[in-house]
């Protein structure tokens, strides 16, 4: 028997997608105020998990893979950004805004470490966040710089 989903609960698939973009909002904030991912994470977790705004109630992210994302990218930091450098096809990271940087390192940390994750749901969920704050030019650099990066961590 199916059991009825809570509006504040959301389906696993958009408690997912709401981590992935959860875990972008915490490297871009830990890098903006310059402070350690973790207390990113935690200031995160006690004020904007599941919040309200404007008479709506987002769906809480997965917290364990809002974890995993940030404390991954986190211990992984330097091989992370040397990959999706490597990645930007003639440009520099310095070149590139650093939240579209932070939806790049994100999505390159769970290709990287999430083998039991299809490709395919990672990358689309990070053109979600891209077109979230940006435009289509930026949307296609995130596919092509997830795809090139798949391609050379998955075969």
């Amino acid at each position: 028997m199916k059991r009825d989903v809570k509006l504040t609960e959301g389906s696993k698939k958009a408690r997912r997608s709401a981590a992935r973009l959860a875990a972008v909002q915490v490297l871009y904030q830990a890098w903006h105020q310059e402070q350690p991912i973790k207390n990113a994470l935690a200031e995160y977790n006690a004020h904007r998990l599941g919040f309200q705004m404007d008479g709506d109630l987002y769906v809480p992210a997965d917290g364990d893979l809002l974890a995993d994302i940030t404390g991954g990218y986190d211990t992984r930091r330097e091989d992370i950004d040397a990959m999706v450098a490597g990645a930007l096809d003639g440009r520099s990271p310095e070149q590139i805004d650093k939240l579209l940087l932070h939806i790049l390192c994100a999505g390159a940390y769970e290709i990287l470490a999430h083998h039991d994750i299809d490709t395919g749901i990672i990358i689309a969920d990070y053109l979600n966040v891209t077109e979230a704050f940006f435009d289509k030019n930026e949307k296609k650099l995130v596919n092509a710089v997830l795809d090139r990066l798949a391609k050379t961590l998955r075969d």
